[in-house]
């Protein structure tokens, strides 16, 4: 992750509490919790992502309440097309297998694999921002005199959703590696 952006495992790793703390001391628990913690920044990262893509769609809408009120009925089908394709990505993100960092857990974890899982995420990350910025009120303008103008729109949008699944199938891919190993 680079300089300029928060790591949320330090954040989960300074609120731990007492008991979560004595975990910490006690070698046989101690890589539990590590991963456990890592796990769980994983589920945050995940939620935040989704939320952004979900403001995305939010964005959307309020286009398409636009272009209908406007009587512009020829955008509105690639329009709610890509406003349906954010919904299903966003929940694929939000609701992704976390995996079990147990004890008896039938797969191997190490801290190694799951920070570089971490790192790796920034990618999908950045193209969740982008799609949010791309789609904010001031970006994403519909002039009903200028219809054309919102098909370009979509059409960049749809490149960028295309971006972040494809960043996030990356991810998939290589969490499914680490658990074919």
């Amino acid at each position: 992750m680079s300089t300029g952006n928060p790591d949320i495992r330090g954040e989960i790793a300074e609120n731990r509490g007492s008991i979560k703390k004595l975990e910490m001391l006690i070698p046989g628990l101690r890589t539990y919790r590590k991963l456990d913690d890592i796990r769980v920044a994983d589920d945050l990262l995940r939620h935040q992502v989704a939320d952004k893509l979900d403001s995305a769609r939010a964005n959307l809408e309020l286009a398409r309440k636009q272009m209908a009120a406007a009587g512009d009925f020829n955008g509105l089908t690639s329009l709610g097309s890509l406003i349906f394709e954010l919904q299903q990505v966003s929940g694929q993100v939000r609701y992704a297998e976390q995996g079990y960092t147990g004890i008896a857990a039938s797969f191997s974890m190490n801290d190694d694999k799951l920070n570089k899982l971490y790192d790796y995420d920034y990618a999908f990350v950045q193209a969740a921002v982008d799609l949010q910025n791309a789609t904010s009120p001031s970006k994403l303008v519909y002039d009903p005199t200028q219809a054309a103008a919102i098909q370009s729109a979509i059409s960049s949008l749809n490149s960028l959703l295309t971006d972040f699944k494809q960043k996030w199938s990356a991810r998939i891919e290589y969490v499914q590696g680490i658990l074919l190993k």
